[in-house]
């Protein structure tokens, strides 16, 4: 008899074990968005009127050399411009701007 009923114990126990659920994590469905950028390097004279505009009107930056350009196509086909400074220091001054010359803060 103590034998039955470890063995139905056992059974019953294994049963709720197979039949439990899956786990939570199984369900769940992360969501990956792209913020994916293309980076190309132009030169500072490609840079668009708008943008050098705003340039020349910006007492930051408008006696800096500009070092570097970058073109960034954005993922719905638009660009944005990323202009970097060269302050005479290690680090540089970075802007970014969009086709209209407006600044893009942060």
């Amino acid at each position: 008899m103590m034998k039955t009923l470890i063995l139905v114990s056992a059974m019953l126990f294994t049963g709720v074990a197979l039949a439990s659920p899956p786990i939570a994590l199984e369900k769940i469905n992360p969501t990956t968005v792209s913020i994916r950028q293309d980076k190309m390097k132009i030169e500072a004279e490609s840079l668009p009127k708008a943008v050098k505009n705003s340039i020349a009107e910006d007492d930051l930056v408008k006696s800096l050399p500009i070092d570097k350009a970058f073109q960034l196509t954005q993922l719905d086909g638009t660009f944005l411009f990323e202009v970097k400074f060269d302050d005479g220091t290690d680090e540089q001054i970075t802007k970014k701007y969009d086709q209209e010359g407006n600044e893009i803060k942060g």
